[in-house]
């Protein structure tokens, strides 16, 4: 994730006002369901196999003005976890049959990579609102592995995203921030949302804590997957 930073670094435009910023996340699994082929496959829980404790993950987004009121954003989010569980009952999962009461390994991937062009539709002293459209780039993967068992599926798969920012500035250094990339279809929905305290430590520099909820999943005539995962956050930001 570092080179490809570095590559976007790169490739800003002449003369424009950047910014970095890194975020870890302390997730917390509340729902990953998953089920395949849609019809005669067995729904079951992904958390039963990758457990229960919190899952660390990393992001990054590089964001430059274009001009006083547009701008465009790069987001890296990298997100994978795997685990040792057992099935209470038989799962069918690919036409491949996964037993009761034996260990069995589970992978779960998805990565997100996103674009994000945004223009500034209020600017006061007090706030400021952001609207947009991101292209979300989705690579996910669910595998199951028990002994020489092995079943997965994955995708890569383009998704496009209404993009919303709204930033409350309090007194002092302070401001409050809530941002989500979001939409809903028919075939599913997809949100990242979070809600943040940010302070200003200088003019170059801010360091923010929050609250971040990612959901989503597609429910179709081949699969049905859907999950839904939350935890605090802490990241900082540095201008250039």
């Amino acid at each position: 994730m570092r080179s490809l930073g570095m590559g976007m670094l790169m490739v800003l435009p002449l003369g424009a006002q950047g910014l970095v910023e890194v975020e870890a996340t302390r997730w917390q699994s509340r729902l990953n369901e998953v089920r395949k082929p849609a019809q005669g496959g067995t729904t079951f829980e992904l958390g039963d196999l990758l457990g229960q404790d919190p899952i660390w993950a990393g992001r990054m987004t590089v964001s430059w003005d274009l001009s006083p009121r547009q701008g465009i954003r790069i987001l890296l989010a990298p997100f994978e976890a795997t685990g040792t569980g057992v099935f209470q009952t038989p799962v069918t999962f690919e036409g491949k049959v996964f037993g009761p009461q034996a260990p069995t390994e589970g992978r779960y991937r998805f990565n997100s990579w996103r674009a994000t062009w945004r223009y500034t539709w209020v600017s006061t002293e007090a706030w400021t609102l952001k609207v947009g459209a991101t292209a979300k780039i989705r690579d996910a993967k669910v595998q199951l592995t028990q002994g020489g068992l092995t079943a997965g599926t994955s995708n890569v798969g383009f998704v496009p995203l209404a993009h919303l920012s709204v930033e409350r500035r309090l007194p002092g250094a302070l401001s409050a921030l809530f941002e989500t990339d979001a939409l809903a279809a028919p075939q599913g929905r997809a949100v990242d949302a979070a809600l943040m305290l940010r302070w200003q430590a200088s003019p170059r520099t801010h360091v923010d804590i929050g609250y971040r909820l990612l959901e989503g999943g597609a429910d179709n005539d081949k699969l049905y997957t859907w999950a839904r995962l939350d935890g605090w956050r802490v990241g900082m930001g540095v201008r250039f």
